[in-house]
């Protein structure tokens, strides 16, 4: 049997050892190219929650385990995958002064999300989904919500990629029993990271903030909050993030089924 094609780096001299991978389809014709984003990493742990039965998960954690996931299952749909990042650390380098107090400075953290959009342009991908968690301070609030950028051109296929997400994961979710409270899908100053009101990973062109925007239609999932005990318990295992990442390949299947057909 023939070994199995290894993991590409699309530019080893920008990004960091394991990130901006691509991953080659298994079998058939390849049908699209797809760049999944796991959010935070490495200094940047994102938000964090206990379930209920006291375990603690950070959110780069499970952003990771999703991610790959739902890679695996787009490879077995024909598609091609590129990470952003492929382990728990970052997938651009971190140089000296980038941490302080333990934490990604600013203009690191900028950085960071600019080399994402970068790497998702440099594969001329067909699509980029870019997986997080949601948190509050108040455990009991929870849901699920999907946002994309409204006023870009690419906005009308944005839209259809973050509701068949949306879709999907809700489906998925009350399946696993957890029916999920549905937050809808949600322009992105729902999230907007600055005072441009836009998220670096969909936002059009804003120089000075957002100097190489995406080139393809984008979305960023937030399946549930991570602070919501029993929304945490149900995807925490193993078994419950590969099922979080099969409805994310499913809604992104979806999407360019009828990307095709329009």
């Amino acid at each position: 049997m023939a070994a199995a094609p290894a993991p590409v780096r699309l530019d080893p001299l920008a990004f960091a050892d394991d990130g901006c991978v691509a991953l080659p389809a298994r079998g058939g014709v390849r049908s699209a190219t797809v760049v999944l984003d796991a959010g935070h990493g490495g200094p940047d742990p994102g938000a964090g929650g206990r379930t209920p039965n006291g375990a603690t998960v950070l959110e780069k954690e499970l952003t990771l385990a999703v991610s790959l996931a739902a890679a695996d299952s787009l490879r077995d749909r024909g598609t091609t995958v590129v990470l952003t990042r492929s382990t728990d650390a970052l997938g651009s380098p971190v140089e000296p002064g980038d941490v302080q107090d333990g934490a990604l400075t600013t203009d690191a953290s900028q950085e960071d999300l600019e080399a994402r959009v970068r790497c998702a342009n440099l594969a001329r991908a067909d699509a980029l989904v870019s997986v997080h968690l949601n948190s509050f301070a108040d455990t009991a609030v929870g849901g699920t919500e999907t946002l994309y950028e409204p006023d870009r051109p690419l906005a009308p296929r944005s839209r259809a990629l973050a509701q068949s997400l949306q879709t999907s994961i809700r489906t998925r979710l009350s399946e696993l029993g957890r029916p999920p409270a549905d937050r809808g899908v949600l322009d992105d100053s729902a999230g907007g990271e600055s005072s441009s009101g836009h998220l670096v990973l969909l936002g059009p062109r804003v120089p000075g903030y957002i100097d190489e925007p995406s080139a393809m239609p984008a979305a960023l999932v937030e399946p549930l909050f991570i602070t919501n005990p029993a929304d945490l318990d149900v995807v925490a295992s193993s078994a419950g993030s590969a099922a979080l990442g099969e409805a994310v390949s499913g809604g992104i299947t979806e999407y360019l089924i009828g990307a095709r057909r329009r």
